[in-house]
């Protein structure tokens, strides 16, 4: 498989390690690199040139330049880069992997699905857990009813990020960035894995997520950016489970992401990079090894090469990561991000390079998940109730919050 990729930065490693592995199994071979910051990563350069890979500075002209010697794209690019790059490659007859999420707006990916079907190459999405095995055993055996009816799924991002997480780039924390939408948040980027597994686990399929039908969210931003960094959203869906998500990049705990799934008999919980554990009441609790981030990486590429090759492989499809876009426009689009001030804002360290916390933040996400509550219903005192507001026929993507209330002439909540 000729397979080309776009950046060497970042997480843009993780993609080289999977693809030097499909080399040394001899199912891969990279055949060129769109670098931008040639002169930042100019060691890394000089050696693949010296192993005959042409570099380029854009993208656009590698698909030229290569035409008719790429088979695959890697895309571990930058969200408001997904679409075009995207439709690039699909429209040159390429095969495409991206990074999630799959793009930033419903329409967005609407016009890759219809670009997809023209070209009838594979669109799949680096949703890292859904192509560990670990993952569909869970979801057959939450199918099986091994803990009866699944009822609720409580999510959990405990990931504080120091002020130069969001000054690593041109668009972490922001809405837009070139004239695009991006919506950065822990629901679209870092927490963006644990959204869609539990989007997936409550899928009444094998191979689908749940379809949200109401959503109640409240959203905080304590970090000197555009978008939320603290977020804690109710989700109805068809399959009858609710979604909790709680997440903040502003607390003090550092804790490995939890994801936990109860049933009407038992309980699954799933630690990130870790184990999940089964606790039935007429059984001994089980305890399951998941996959360290190397393996469960290297499956991503592993599974989209062996599906390119014939081999039966679940892959993620836009169709399946649609949903979790759907999600996170409703929570941009439905309701307002609103400003945590003194005193409940502070921080820790330098200026500029320290943390920002926001105050009992981590004590209130567990005492609300605990009771089953939303932040608001805690005793924190910034915290404010949000409606529930229905999905119903919600496709298309009309701007954020603010925007959407500016151009109706209604002045947004803040």
């Amino acid at each position: 498989m000729r397979v080309a990729i776009v950046g060497l930065s970042g997480y843009a490693r993780w993609h080289l390690m999977m693809l030097a592995e499909q080399a040394l199994f001899g199912r891969a071979q990279l055949v060129g690199a769109t670098v931008i910051n040639q002169e930042e990563e100019a060691e890394l350069c000089r050696r693949l040139r010296a192993h005959g890979v042409p570099l380029f500075d854009d993208y656009q002209s590698m698909l030229t330049a290569l035409v008719g010697r790429i088979d695959l794209v890697l895309l571990p690019t930058a969200i408001h880069w997904h679409t075009p790059m995207v439709l690039a490659a699909l429209e040159a007859g390429l095969h495409v992997m991206v990074e999630k999420p799959v793009a930033a707006t419903l329409q967005d990916i609407d016009r890759m699905r219809a670009a997809q079907s023209l070209s009838k190459r594979l669109l799949a999405v680096g949703f890292q857990d859904l192509y560990v095995p670990t993952t569909h055993h869970i979801k057959q055996r939450l199918l099986d009813g091994e803990i009866g009816a699944l009822r609720r799924i409580t999510v959990t991002v405990h990931w504080p990020r120091a002020e130069s997480y969001y000054k690593r780039n041109n668009w972490a924390g922001r809405l837009t960035s070139d004239d695009a939408w991006v919506l950065d948040s822990p629901t679209n980027n870092a927490g963006a894995h644990f959204l869609m597994l539990a989007l997936f686990w409550a899928g009444s399929e094998a191979g689908s997520a749940a379809e949200a039908t109401t959503i109640q969210a409240e959203l905080y931003r304590t970090q000197l950016i555009e978008s939320f960094d603290t977020v804690n959203a109710r989700i109805g869906t068809e399959s009858g489970v609710q979604i909790d998500f709680y997440a903040t990049h502003c607390g003090e705990a550092n804790r490995s992401p939890e994801i936990t799934l109860t049933g009407d008999r038992g309980r699954i919980t799933w630690c990130y990079e870790s184990e999940y554990t089964v606790d039935r009441a007429d059984a001994p609790t089980e305890v399951h090894a998941l996959p360290d981030p190397l393996v469960t990486k290297l499956h991503v590429l592993e599974n989209v090469i062996g599906c390119l090759r014939g081999e039966s492989q679940f892959v993620v499809g836009p169709d399946l990561a649609r949903e979790h876009t759907r999600v996170v426009n409703a929570l941009h689009e439905f309701f307002p991000i609103r400003e945590i001030d003194a005193p409940w804002r502070l921080t820790a360290g330098e200026p500029g390079s320290g943390f920002v916390r926001l105050v009992d933040i981590d004590k209130a996400i567990d005492e609300a998940i605990v009771h089953g509550r939303m932040l608001s219903e805690t005793n924190l005192p910034w915290a404010v109730p949000a409606p529930v507001v229905a999905l119903d026929n919600y496709q298309c993507f009309s701007g954020s919050y603010t925007d959407v209330r500016r151009a109706a002439g209604i002045r947004a909540s803040r």
